[in-house]
């Protein structure tokens, strides 16, 4: 199923194909924290399609996984 989406200001916008029985928990502390969920799909599933200049990446202990943004 397609789902459109927005970060909370609104300056990112995109689609993602995906079924949402596919949201995991994610057992790190800042999304134990903050009641996080993920949805991980390949990359060929989602596209930004307005906004790109406006994300940032965070890496953390690792460096491995990356959480990208808005900023």
């Amino acid at each position: 199923m397609l789902h459109k989406g927005s970060c909370h200001c609104g300056k990112i916008a995109f689609e993602v194909e995906a079924d949402v029985r596919e949201v995991v928990d994610c057992n790190c502390s800042m999304c134990t924290k903050k009641g996080i969920l993920h949805l991980i799909v390949p990359l060929d599933r989602f596209e930004i399609l307005q906004g790109a200049d406006n994300l940032t990446t965070y890496r953390f202990n690792t460096g491995v996984a990356k959480h990208t943004f808005c900023r």
